[in-house]
């Protein structure tokens, strides 16, 4: 009888259903309608990513299940094209892509059986277009948005997630003293950008340690808070989410930065604007760790996630929750077969 492993230690993968076709890789943000704002687009690269799984040769598998992490459309990401043609027919049918709610896309595949006498890559190419962001004409006309204004897609980023634990009071008693004396919100969520950028010290050789979160960076001595781009990342969406500002995570290659989200003030508002209907939203990025960039970023490098809340697959059923959206390759190993060893790929190539 076949026996069953955690390949990479991850437990068994529960595929749902697609929610959406083959290689529509839409959602991405609203701009407002013809009320234009947000933060503006800049310069431009087209890239290659490279994503998938090489599964070494001498192997033999039943009911294989792999995931991986891949890029989708944003307001400052477009994909252009998806290129397969590496693999077989057979192969690449065997594809499917989910959108997480939270914020994210990726690849699941399910093979029936694998007998590998030669390495099995499944890897596909995205090719991407990310825009550098340039920050807003008119900063002064964004507001803090009202909580019952919002919609579940935007709520979401209120509320705590793994290492943003945003509900601790310690939170909403900095936010209260970070901006005490700042008029402007746009103002507000600066005082608490400059915040951790002035009382944290950056160490940027940490990004292959573990998450530590927000509440552990404020528990370190004061004077001496020390962290990588995640906790400091952290530490920023939950002052934040604390003071009732919607944030989250967004993850490039080895590095991550925030984003805030803010409305139209209803006073700045055109006169033809539609009496009731919800003022435009739109999400600005910040640096935290690295250059200064607040309200736009010279980033151009692939998203893989826009969010800090998804389904863990190291936990039974996928039950639990992490920061990030994790690669995950399981299935059942054929006896008399050598545990198989894998390698994963996530690389930006040449054109």
């Amino acid at each position: 009888m076949a026996k069953h492993v955690s390949l990479t230690s991850l437990t068994l993968l529960l595929l749902t259903a697609i929610a959406s076709a083959q290689f529509d890789f839409g959602r991405g943000e609203p701009d407002g309608g013809r009320y234009i704002g947000g933060p503006r687009l800049g310069d431009s690269i087209t890239q290659i990513w490279r994503a998938g799984i090489i599964i070494e040769a001498g192997v033999a598998l039943e009911n294989v299940q792999i995931g991986v992490p891949v890029p989708m459309n944003w307001r400052e990401q477009r994909i252009v094209s998806v290129n397969e043609q590496r693999m077989d027919a057979q192969l690449a049918s065997r594809i499917q892509y989910f959108t997480h709610p939270e914020g994210a896309r990726e690849m699941r595949v399910h093979l029936p059986r694998v007998r590998t006498t030669q390495p099995l890559e499944i890897i596909v190419e995205f090719e991407v277009q990310n825009f550098a962001l340039l920050p807003p004409d008119n900063p002064g006309q964004y507001a803090i948005p009202r909580q019952n204004q919002l919609p579940p897609d935007i709520r979401q980023y209120l509320q705590p997630s793994p290492y943003i634990e945003s509900d601790n009071r310690i939170f909403a008693r900095m936010f209260a003293d970070i901006t005490r004396d700042r008029n402007t919100d746009w103002d507000k969520v600066e005082a608490i950008y400059s915040f951790v950028r002035n009382n944290v010290r950056y160490n940027d050789a940490g990004w292959a340690q573990p998450v530590k979160g927000a509440l552990s960076l404020v528990r370190q001595p004061e004077g001496e808070w020390t962290a990588d781009c995640k906790d400091m990342t952290c530490l920023f969406v939950a002052l934040c989410r604390a003071g009732g500002i919607p944030a989250r995570v967004v993850r490039v290659p080895r590095h991550c930065y925030a984003e805030f989200y803010l409305q139209i003030r209803p006073d700045a508002l055109p006169r033809d604007f539609p009496r009731g209907q919800t003022p435009p939203g739109f999400w600005f990025p910040v640096q935290v760790a690295g250059d200064y960039a607040f309200g736009g970023i010279p980033e151009q490098r692939v998203i893989l996630q826009k969010g800090d809340n998804f389904p863990d697959p190291e936990s039974p059923n996928f039950r639990g929750r992490t920061i990030w959206l994790r690669e995950h390759f399981m299935g059942n190993v054929v006896p008399g077969s050598p545990r198989p060893r894998d390698q994963w790929v996530n690389e930006v190539v040449e054109r």
